[in-house]
């Protein structure tokens, strides 16, 4: 009985992180398709945000790479790809004011921050880690395969936990938004009520990166590989 709760914990799991990714990709894609309400492109409208917050120490750095698109409170930069920077869709908008939000969570919220960032690499590296771990204890006959799936199941259903447990801290940066959101699209109410879709896709975002943990962790974990982050 124990064994079949904790493989049904774990298909559960897994349909919530697919759920997410799904959502985020098809959303994240149509966006791509519909214009921004106006020229501004996804790096200015995000300094403009900043601005506006009396935020002025943030630099935004292109960096196409396998992990960006993200904001690193340490350094204060946003590091936002190409397409979202200089793009005037309403997904680069989306992407770049989300991650712009988070310069806002200093204090106490930065902690957290930090600690949302820590399970979003735990949910991309220790899946693919822990599965090469398992397979070669099961080789070694250290670990039988119900005792394998059950480690299994249960390092998929911590980390999703972890993950899901921290994301209401993603949802605080779509609230930091939401005075100058008010007053930029008093005169676009579409292109806002669609922006608001799409903050919420950017909030989930990273609950279904476990499910991409082998291309994160053969494309940046491993030695040689991927693109450095900026200096």
């Amino acid at each position: 009985m124990f064994f079949l709760l904790i493989v049904a914990a774990l298909f559960l799991g897994l349909a919530v992180a697919r759920w997410a990714q799904a959502r985020y990709e098809s959303m994240i894609l149509k966006g791509f398709r519909a214009s921004a309400p106006t020229a501004y492109n996804g790096g200015e409208i995000a300094l403009m945000f900043l601005k506006s917050e009396g935020v002025d120490d943030v630099q935004i750095v292109e960096h196409n790479a396998v992990v960006t698109d993200y904001f690193d409170p340490t350094r204060r930069r946003l590091f936002l790809r190409r397409d979202v920077a200089q793009g005037t869709t309403l997904s680069a908008w989306a992407i770049a004011l989300h991650e712009a939000a988070h310069a806002l969570q200093t204090g106490e919220t930065l902690g957290e921050l930090k600690w949302r960032q820590s399970c979003i690499r735990m949910s991309r590296y220790i899946p693919t880690a822990a599965f090469f771990a398992i397979v070669v204890l099961m080789v070694s006959r250290v670990l039988v395969p119900k005792i394998a799936i059950l480690v299994a199941a249960g390092v998929i259903t911590l980390l999703l936990l972890l993950n899901l447990g921290s994301v209401p801290l993603e949802f605080n940066a779509n609230k930091r938004l939401r005075r100058f959101l008010d007053e930029y699209l008093k005169n676009h109410a579409q292109a806002g009520s669609r922006l608001d879709e799409l903050l919420f896709c950017m909030a989930i975002r990273e609950v279904g990166d476990l499910l991409r943990s082998p291309r994160y962790f053969f494309l940046s974990a491993l030695p040689g590989t991927g693109k450095m982050r900026p200096q």
